[in-house]
């Protein structure tokens, strides 16, 4: 009898917890998408269905770059793309899983990316800091990407087909979003010229 009461209260605290926590996960949601509308709005860009190409795949180093595990995958599981300022940009919401000692945990990365107007070396920038790869590069481009304070706490990936930024969290940060794409637009005028 002493069990049959400890079980029924126990469901009891479950329902009621379910019941508190139930609207604050609803608002988060809901503030969530919030702020992907207003980016959406902000920047004239549209929902994306286009398939798109595996982020491993298409971008090696990824996972390094993440700290993602490579055999769980990146899922890409928002997509918003349009013009900026005559660039075309696509906005990719990456989730990835982390092994740990002993569990996994889950995090998110917003990748934007542009088509690459001119061929030149594939590789990956972790930040200004990151003198050997930036010596890849023509010096005028490394020497203004070096000093660029939009390329804090971004990594950049030249591959053949894109040049590409990722972000830590979510797609929901329209500020730093938008400063990504401008930095995209910018390096890819420059990488015209060139």
């Amino acid at each position: 009898m002493v069990v049959v009461l400890v079980l029924i209260g126990i469901l009891a605290c479950g329902v009621v917890a379910g019941l508190v926590l139930r609207p604050k996960a609803r608002a988060a949601q809901d503030a969530y998408a919030r702020q992907v509308r207003a980016l959406a709005a902000r920047t004239g860009w549209r929902s994306d269905r286009a398939p798109v190409p595996n982020p491993q795949v298409a971008f090696p180093g990824i996972d390094e770059v993440l700290g993602s595990s490579a055999h769980h995958g990146i899922q890409v599981t928002l997509r918003l793309s349009g013009p900026w300022r005559g660039v075309p940009v696509r906005v990719l919401q990456l989730r990835y899983r982390m092994d740990q000692v002993a569990y996994t945990t889950s995090d998110a990365a917003t990748m934007v990316l542009v088509p690459r107007p001119a061929p030149g070396p594939s590789l990956v920038l972790r930040g200004p800091d990151d003198y050997d790869r930036l010596r890849a590069l023509p010096p005028p481009l490394a020497q203004e990407l070096a000093g660029d304070l939009r390329m804090q706490g971004r990594a950049l990936f030249f591959t053949d087909e894109h040049v590409a930024a990722v972000v830590p969290g979510e797609l929901a940060q329209p500020d730093v979003i938008v400063a990504t794409a401008d930095l995209l637009a910018d390096l890819t005028q420059r990488l015209k010229v060139r």
